[in-house]
């Protein structure tokens, strides 16, 4: 008996070591490989949209750079759709990913994430200018179509405070835009800082003057469960760049490259 707890006991020690082994080899595998891999949803301006090469720029992206270099290692940025950027983070395809993401308690049961890097102050609805006078609160908005991209947290808030409104999932934000302006739908929901931007680069956009009644914890890089060592050297990274407030600095350089970008609307 005594000697099949001992063994028991090895197992279980070999188990847990073996746990604990896989649990933080992923900051090993980054150094390893001598690169970053970072999943994002580039249709996010300004934290991540496409530039004038076609690739990902923005602030989130300028955060990922720094996050590589503070790791000592090269950055490599895998594009997806928002819904597709929340599955590689899960089933381990990318390293991390920054997507404007918002910590929420069910993201949280199948992902990490790191501290707040950025705090965004309401989730909004934009309509167009022809129906400013028609769309002013929330309830104006019941019974219409309002878009939302697939997977996001705006599409949580069309469910739980617009139950009789029309949610029209989009893959990409600017496809929902697009809807908008041509009147596909009646309204599109979207975070304020990615609202303003549109606001600002097309004239036939109005931001409806009731936001949705929640307060985001913020914006944080999303990583693979169970992951200690990694969460600590990003949180790091991301610690000396809220102390040099860099991340605000890439927002203000993000919406003047957008805009410039968008200028002809």
């Amino acid at each position: 008996m005594k000697k099949w707890i001992a063994g028991l006991l090895v197992l279980t020690l070999m188990f847990t070591l073996a746990l604990t082994a896989a649990a933080e080899s992923k900051l090993d595998a980054i150094k390893a490989a001598g690169k970053l891999v970072v999943g994002t949803s580039p249709d996010y301006a300004p934290y991540e949209f496409p530039g004038p090469d076609g690739e990902p720029v923005g602030a989130d992206m300028e955060l990922a750079k720094y996050i590589a270099a503070y790791l000592g290692v090269e950055l490599v940025i895998d594009s997806y759709d928002f819904d597709g950027v929340l599955a590689a983070i899960t089933t381990g395809k990318v390293d991390i990913a920054l997507a404007g993401f918002d910590p929420t308690p069910e993201r949280a049961e199948s992902m990490d994430f790191s501290d707040i890097y950025y705090n965004e102050s309401n989730q909004q609805l934009v309509v167009h200018k022809d129906n400013a006078d028609t769309f002013k609160t929330l309830a104006d908005l019941n019974g219409k179509k309002v878009a939302a991209q697939n997977g996001s947290l705006q599409a949580t808030m069309v469910e739980d405070y617009l139950q009789d409104a029309q949610l029209e999932l989009i893959a990409k934000v600017p496809d929902g835009v697009m809807m908008l302006l041509s009147k596909q739908v009646d309204a599109m929901a979207l975070a304020d800082v990615i609202a303003a931007q549109y606001v600002a680069n097309y004239d036939d956009l109005v931001i409806c003057p009731e936001a949705f009644p929640f307060t985001s914890e913020g914006i944080a890089v999303a990583l693979p469960k169970n992951q200690p060592e990694l969460l600590a050297e990003v949180n790091a990274a991301i610690k000396e760049v809220v102390e040099q407030n860099l991340f605000y600095l890439w927002m203000e350089q993000a919406v003047e490259l957008n805009s410039e970008m968008n200028k002809d609307h």
